[in-house]
């Protein structure tokens, strides 16, 4: 990333808005100012206005205090868009149901999906929320290789594009059970690939267990179902009662995006 005032001659303005844009959905601060901007992306301070000015004018950022800005109300609009027109979270709402009659008080049902080699709940059912210490949170992005939801995923993707990701996070990998080097991951995801669901205790905190199917569009994984259970309910028989449910709405939610897939829906 640039750090001196020069412009970036490979970058259309199209470009350079959204990387603005995506500075205030990082971790590392949620307000920002003209100045910090333009460093951050090494632009001037003139372009960088200009493009502060187009996305304030547009609801996308709003100045809180003179010069400081954070994310807009027109975030908040387009999120509930998402909520209400996304043809995923639509399909999933009948399946999630499902699941939870099944499941014991306090548990949620979280769909998911893959985000930028991160995995991102984007809707969740429940009718008890019991606290989770860790969670799925909706809107927060989770590694691959943490928690059942993630690691559903994980198993489906190209080992191609999974060691690269391995090797910038091999002792996260290990930590979490998916092995000490590259052959004893690559065995683990073949395993975990082989199975209907993928099922975690634990990993998210200590107070609740995953059971997850993966989602896919056609044969691409696209996200992950899934029912958190509070872990002091999470027996060896109610785990054997979920799995099957669970993989059922795996494959219910595969066949309706595929058939949204098809149809250019």
């Amino acid at each position: 990333m640039q750090v001196s005032g020069a412009e970036d001659p490979k970058g259309s303005s199209q470009d350079r808005l959204m990387r603005l844009l995506e500075l205030f959905s990082g971790d590392s601060k949620s307000d920002w100012s003209v100045d910090e901007a333009a460093i951050e992306l090494g632009l001037s301070a003139s372009h960088t206005y200009r493009y502060f000015r187009t996305l304030s004018g547009a609801g996308y950022i709003s100045a809180f205090t003179p010069g400081r800005y954070v994310l807009g109300p027109a975030i908040i609009a387009l999120d509930r868009k998402m909520r209400l027109g996304d043809p995923m979270i639509q399909a999933a709402r009948l399946v999630m149901g499902d699941m939870l009659n099944a499941a014991p008080a306090g548990s949620i049902a979280i769909l998911c999906r893959y985000f930028q080699e991160h995995v991102m709940c984007v809707h969740e059912e429940f009718t008890t929320r019991f606290k989770q210490d860790i969670s799925y949170e909706r809107g927060l992005p989770r590694p691959l290789y943490q928690g059942a939801a993630s690691k559903v995923i994980l198993a489906h993707l190209p080992l191609r594009q999974v060691k690269p990701y391995y090797e910038g996070v091999t002792g996260e990998f290990e930590r979490f059970g998916l092995g000490a080097n590259w052959a004893q991951v690559k065995q683990t995801l073949r395993s975990l690939r082989n199975e209907s669901v993928v099922i975690t205790s634990g990993e998210l905190g200590n107070s609740a267990a995953g059971i997850s199917a993966a989602v896919f569009d056609d044969k691409r994984v696209i996200g992950s179902i899934s029912i958190v259970i509070p872990v002091v309910d999470a027996s060896p028989e109610v785990r054997t009662l979920l799995a099957p449910i669970v993989a059922k709405a795996g494959a219910e939610m595969t066949q309706k995006m595929t058939v949204l897939a098809s149809s250019g829906s």
